[in-house]
């Protein structure tokens, strides 16, 4: 969160007077929407599905007038991984004169190259550039073509302050060495059990870029050698199997992910307890399981899920 955390600071000296109005494109990670909603007090209008339709609504409304400072965005989103128009709203950023901000924790600049097509991307160190949990840190990367760039950078070359422990450096760059060749390995192994989970018959649905109705967006921002990333989510024909399959799956059970072990959790009870009708109007269903895929070997990885699946199968 620090990298949104200095946009959003910046975002408060832009608007200058204004209580600044930020657009939410798509059904962001919870923390990212309370932070700007509940910390920095910003005005904000959420276009929850990141879809065509949501793309049309937001440029109705900026055509009508409608005035907004930035948009926040996740390429892919998490937790259904879903890929927006970025080329169509760097289009309407630079039409209306608004911060596009992406953030690509998901995806990494080592599968997607996005930069050209926002104005600057914020990401969390803590998840698989690092991988080990042992470390925290973020990062919010410009882009020199951007008209924002020198009132940007200049804002945080003025206000930079080194608050980054010596020590947590140390421990993130020897963490990030072999980043690419793990967020390799995981990629790789997710891309193979989301092809398995299709298949079974107790799932519905598996939420992941290759294969999802927004592979178009996703490859058009796609590396030449870029993959699809370590994260997936998946629904099943009834609740009683997604339960059976989460309680099933024998690896660690939590909120991160980007971690170097397979990390799965009820995403939208731990993160939206309290507000689940309203998250299922947006596709993130209360039964929902989001998996983090990590480095164990692909035989292990597989084994395991077969034991999960099988518990799946034989519940009600």
């Amino acid at each position: 969160m620090a990298g949104l955390s200095n946009m959003a600071e910046a975002l408060q000296q832009h608007a200058q007077h204004d209580r600044p109005i930020v657009a939410i494109f798509g059904f962001l990670y919870v923390d990212t929407v309370k932070m700007l909603q509940k910390i920095y007090n910003f005005e904000t209008t959420l276009y929850g599905r990141a879809s065509s339709e949501d793309l049309d609504a937001l440029e109705e409304d900026l055509s009508s007038g409608r005035k907004i400072h930035a948009l926040v965005c996740e390429f892919p989103g998490n937790p259904l991984l879903q890929s927006p128009d970025l080329k169509r709203l760097h289009r309407l950023a630079k039409q209306h004169g608004f911060w596009l901000v992406v953030d690509d924790t998901v995806g990494t600049f080592v599968n997607l190259a996005i930069l050209p097509h926002c104005d600057m991307i914020s990401t969390s160190l803590t998840k698989i550039f690092s991988g080990r949990c042992n470390v925290m840190g973020g990062s919010l990367v410009l882009n020199p073509h951007s008209r924002f760039y020198k009132s940007m950078h200049a804002h945080l070359t003025a206000n930079f302050i080194d608050t980054y422990f010596p020590p947590d450096a140390s421990v993130i760059e020897a963490n990030s060495r072999d980043f690419p060749v793990r967020l390799r390995q995981a990629s790789q192994s997710a891309e193979v059990l989301c092809d398995r989970l299709r298949q079974h018959p107790s799932v519905t649905q598996v939420y992941y870029p290759k294969g999802s109705s927004t592979q178009p967006l996703y490859d058009a921002c796609k590396r030449i050698d870029g993959l699809y990333g370590y994260l997936l989510s998946v629904t099943f024909v009834t609740p009683a199997k997604a339960v059976a399959f989460h309680d099933a799956l024998d690896v660690a059970k939590g909120p991160s992910l980007g971690t170097d072990f397979s990390l799965a959790c009820a995403y939208t009870l731990l993160a939206h307890y309290n507000e689940r009708e309203w998250a299922a109007r947006y596709g993130v269903v209360e039964y929902l399981v989001r998996i983090s895929v990590g480095l164990e070997d692909l035989v292990t990885l597989s084994n395991t899920m077969t034991m999960a699946l099988n518990a799946a199968q034989t519940a009600e």
